[in-house]
């Protein structure tokens, strides 16, 4: 009785690597078909047939896409109590003026690896990007280098394919301790996400102390991590997602955790967590107190007769 917990975890972990294996062959599989396919058969003359032209091989499949159910299977309605904050995230990844993400953070993001596409960046100019397959194969380090050399502001997300890592970004918005604090710049960008973001705080944990801050994720698929602070004040953080996505659940420390529309707690400083890889449009928000900030409160930014 004392092992059962356990063996149903272990359980439930191999059955799952069992899935992704199975799904790595059947990937391995068709990707050396459509190789075979493409090639074309040589004429008598030594000339190829048909056009002349070398058939393209078909897109390749992902092991994710295997694996996650496709978009059209999930229910797409908005809980209303979300539909504001939603409208807001939308509206700031598709109008520009979503921040850059900071090196530091880029750290616990999985970077993208694949063909270089283009996009606009901020005076017009072609940049290069990359699609949205993600690398585990580079080292923190490498990582770290790119984030810091990185200048490209990406405009829009909804300029890059979707889901699993790819048009990532992340900022904060909230109160900060004293004057001597650089205010989070999201807070002038998007008044209507901060204050709709810390009143969806209250609704969903109405015994909850209020956050003083929230960080802002689009299209983001963390590695393990503890997050960086001792989190004096307040333990446990408060995430949820929100879009039209599948997969893309939190795993702390080893258990699964469907956050879409829902929101779930956990001690970010103290437990590792993760993001699951996902498909579609996936924003989360995780409120949480940092060390310095005790008795301070997001909410307490936003005009008392527009809290009511």
């Amino acid at each position: 009785e004392v092992l059962e917990p356990w063996s149903v975890k272990a359980n439930a972990q191999l059955e799952e690597y069992q899935r992704w294996k199975k799904a790595q062959n059947t990937v391995a599989a068709k990707t050396e078909d459509t190789a075979t396919n493409s090639v074309q058969p040589v004429c008598a003359n030594g000339s190829s047939s048909s056009t002349g032209h070398a058939r393209l091989p078909q897109a390749a499949l992902t092991s994710g896409e295997l694996l996650l159910p496709p978009i059209s299977t999930i229910e797409s309605t908005v809980p209303h109590l979300f539909q504001t904050v939603l409208d807001c995230l939308r509206e700031a990844s598709s109008n520009g003026t979503w921040p850059t993400t900071t090196p530091k953070r880029q750290l616990v993001m999985c970077s993208t690896n694949s063909e270089a596409t283009s996009s606009t960046d901020n005076d017009g100019q072609q940049v290069a990007t990359q699609n949205t397959t993600v690398s585990t194969s580079a080292s923190l380090a490498q990582a770290h280098m790119r984030a810091k050399s990185n200048n490209v502001e990406r405009t829009s997300a909804y300029a890059f394919a979707e889901g699993e890592g790819g048009a990532s970004g992340s900022f904060s918005i909230g109160a900060m301790p004293g004057n001597q604090c650089v205010q989070p710049k999201g807070n002038l960008l998007f008044p209507c996400l901060l204050k709709s973001a810390f009143l969806l705080e209250r609704a969903l944990k109405p015994n909850r102390e209020p956050s003083s801050m929230i960080a802002v994720n689009r299209n983001a698929l963390f590695r393990p991590h503890v997050d960086v602070g001792a989190g004096a004040g307040q333990s446990t953080s408060l995430i949820c997602g929100l879009g039209t996505y599948t997969g893309g659940e939190l795993v702390v420390e080893g258990e699964k955790m469907d956050i879409r529309y829902k929101g779930v707690e956990f001690n970010g400083w103290k437990q590792r967590h993760w993001t699951m890889p996902f498909r579609g449009e996936r924003f989360s928000l995780v409120w949480f107190t940092p060390k310095g900030c005790e008795g301070i409160h997001g909410l307490d930014l936003v005009p008392k007769e527009e809290t009511t």
